[in-house]
């Protein structure tokens, strides 16, 4: 007894210790970091796509100081620390180590964050924890998704993690360092060298004519809905500039990809000093004491974030408060988005102002604008109809309403009309992601995270980057040119084709893309996409290669390596370099021993680019088990999914069901769409018959009814 008591004894004045330890840690990080930004370069001219807003930068001061305390305290006592730390009680060492103490970073990196968001025009930004069992949450899915779980109400909302497959992380340090060394000891191979040796564009471009231009931009379209991982940022919410080579001795938050002294494109300066390619790392947003954590500033959902944004300001920024509509901008009968004259990443000067949608990546490249006119346009329409059919009701009724048949259409296509061609017949039936042709799904639980997973966000959904042309053709209903094909790489940011007379509006850029092949999904990428991303006209390489930085951002996100996620899909581990031929041509196996050391090496998007792709399928059997997971779960873990009947919530009616089972996308895109009179039946299908939009249904909103509010809409943002 004596002996026990002396040990228990023992345990807990070691505890004491280690948590005396780590108070004093967290000072002494406060201040490392305070010097940090001191030294750290920023650049707000910079083109930032995965911009942190207010709540995600609110986030980053914790994660940060977090970071830094776990890389004191390892130093400390080692790794092996971690699993002890895990068990500590963070906020209350927090409180400890900072009572009376001046915040002065959090002031700084706050940028006006109250308390995680801002508030603009009473709206409150943030992702406020709301009453889970009120009226609105069952009947109403929330802009910033929080509550769609009844029972884990964070779970898929705005501004939380991401899940990991492996439910383990793969850092040089075991916690948030980037692997710099293979497997052998040996360095890996920069990033920018793996794109060049193994994801150049062939001589010939490599066209798939079973799809078209459109199958790319759709699949963009619904990453832009559910992904938005965002970038740290430096003091005040500024954009770190990462170009340096020599930025991560000042910042862990860097991770610049150095480039070959031979690179053809991005070529050495004259004065000898390194060149790297920029990139910032991840927002690290962990909310203990361990593991850098990454986040999703949109909601995990399929719920077309990219029209209704993803917090409280953004969506109330989007909205007309008439009638239930959201705002358009109309340039020569063409109907747009709202302009923005305050878009700092736009590139485009007056009067070709940029956009206002629910994700200001908008106008990233001239195709994506089309579908957020389509969309937005979907929804007035919608909104119309009710209007005209329910004039008692209310904007917020319409709204509502309006956008709920929007969501519940988008979600039937995507997985109707898009997956299919993504995973594979196989997969799409072991995970059960047809959609039912009659009747309810039961499939929803409230166990299930419909959180993306790392593996998803940061590799295996940018498969869709190699299917990317490196130009949008302009053309007419009947496939005659309509004007000039715009170029990717010089319009990044650049939206004054849109704008351009005698070109054919939005209306040419959307049947270029049904009437042109899609670029095979395969280890090639185009020029643009691997030389000019972000590139400002006339400054030949001022941008980033995108496959560099998704090998990169792999790394970054603490991703292992090909070899340990191929048993998920059933396939056996390779044990060298030969065994990858079953799933990989002898060409790309050959490359592969080139370019890495050992096959345990190879990064997860590349392993997964090079494989070959299952039939009928875009994906290999790796990055289509990762998209088919994905999509799982996004179905299971939604308990407003289109499909679902679950008790207390407000889903569709039988013959609501029926009617959204009824549309195609073909139908919402000529519906919206000036002088399109022919559309492609199968709408990502090159070989598709084109058919009269007549002949295609519509839905049918007289089956829909709105239930009346139990709360007021939110004002609308002054100004």
């Amino acid at each position: 007894m004596r002996v026990l008591i002396l040990f228990v004894l023992a345990a807990s004045c070691q505890a004491d210790f280690l948590e005396d330890f780590v108070v004093e840690a967290i000072k002494t990080a406060q201040k490392n970091l305070e010097n940090r930004d001191k030294n750290v370069v920023t650049a707000d001219g910079l083109v930032q796509t995965q911009k942190a807003n207010a709540e995600s930068q609110f986030e980053q001061i914790k994660g940060d100081l977090l970071s830094e305390t776990t890389k004191i305290v390892v130093e400390k006592f080692g790794v092996g620390v971690l699993d002890e730390l895990a068990l500590l009680d963070v906020d209350e060492l927090l409180i400890r180590a900072t009572s009376g103490a001046r915040k002065k970073r959090q002031t700084s990196y706050n940028a006006g964050a109250g308390g995680g968001g801002a508030a603009i025009g009473g709206v409150n930004c943030g992702t406020k924890i709301t009453d889970c069992k009120s009226r609105d949450s069952n009947n109403i899915r929330s802009i910033t998704g929080i509550c769609n779980n009844p029972v884990n109400s964070t779970w898929g909302a705005a501004v939380t993690p991401l899940r990991r497959l492996l439910l383990k992380v793969s850092y040089a340090d075991g916690f948030n360092a980037i692997r710099t060394k293979g497997v052998l000891g040996t360095p890996l191979p920069s990033t920018r060298e793996i794109s060049n040796k193994l994801h150049q564009e062939g001589a010939k471009p490599a066209f798939d004519f079973s799809k078209n231009h459109f199958s790319m931009q759709f699949g963009q379209w619904i990453a832009h809905d559910i992904i938005f991982m965002p970038s740290s940022v430096g003091p005040n919410g500024k954009t770190l500039d990462c170009s340096s080579c020599d930025s991560p001795k000042v910042s862990d938050n860097c991770a610049p990809i150095p480039v070959p002294g031979d690179d053809a494109y991005f070529r050495a300066y004259n004065n000898g000093t390194d060149r790297c390619i920029r990139l910032t790392r991840a927002l690290n947003a962990q909310k203990g004491l361990g593991v850098r954590t990454q986040i999703n500033q949109n909601t995990h959902f399929l719920d077309l974030s990219s029209v209704y944004g993803s917090e409280e300001c953004e969506g109330a920024s989007v909205r007309s408060y008439i009638n239930g509509e959201l705002k358009t901008y109309v340039h020569n009968g063409d109907i747009l988005p709202p302009q923005n004259k305050n878009d700092t990443n736009c590139q485009s000067k007056s009067p070709y102002f940029c956009y206002t949608t629910g994700d200001f990546r908008n106008s990233l490249h001239p195709g994506l604008v089309p579908l957020h006119a389509t969309y937005i346009k979907e929804h007035n329409r919608i909104a119309g109809q009710f209007k005209r059919a329910n004039p008692g009701w209310t904007d917020q009724q319409i709204f509502e309403e309006a956008r709920r048949v929007n969501i519940a259409q988008y979600q039937y296509q995507v997985y109707a009309e898009y997956l299919p061609g993504v995973v594979g017949e196989k997969l799409m039936n072991d995970f059960k992601l047809h959609p039912l042709r009659s009747g309810f799904s039961k499939d929803y639980s409230p166990s299930v995270n419909a959180a993306l997973t790392v593996e998803f966000a940061g590799a295996a959904f940018r498969f869709g980057h190699g299917q990317a042309r490196k130009d949008f053709p302009r053309v007419t209903n009947k496939n005659t040119t309509a004007g000039t094909a715009v170029d990717i790489g010089n319009n990044i940011f650049y939206v004054d084709s849109h704008y351009a007379p005698n070109q054919g509006g939005l209306a040419s850029f959307l049947e270029g893309m049904m009437q042109h092949p899609v670029m095979k999904s395969d280890n090639e990428f185009s020029f643009p996409i691997r030389n000019q991303l972000f590139e400002i006209r006339g400054q030949p390489a001022s941008g980033v290669d995108l496959v560099a930085v998704n090998i990169m951002r792999g790394r970054d996100i603490g991703l292992f390596p090909y070899n340990e996620y191929r048993t998920l899909a059933g396939l056996k581990k390779a044990s060298n370099f030969d065994d990858l031929k079953v799933e990989m041509d002898l060409t790309n196996v050959e490359a592969l021993k080139k370019v890495y050391a050992h096959v345990d090496d190879i990064d997860l998007y590349s392993g997964i680019m090079l494989e070959r792709p299952i039939p009928g399928a875009a994906m290999g059997p790796t990055g289509g088990y990762i998209i088919a997971e994905q999509f799982a779960a996004l179905k299971r873990g939604d308990r407003f999914f289109y499909e679902h009947e679950v008790q207390g919530t407000r889903g569709l009616k039988a013959e609501e069901l029926d009617a959204v089972r009824r549309t195609h996308l073909s139908k919402v895109i000529c519906m919206n769409t000036a002088g399109m009179d022919l559309v492609p039946k199968s709408v990502f299908s090159l070989q598709s018959e084109r058919v009269p939009c007549s002949s295609l249904p519509e839905i049918d909103i007289r089956f829909f009814t709105a239930p009346p509010p139990s709360s007021p809409p939110p004002p609308p943002p002054r100004g």
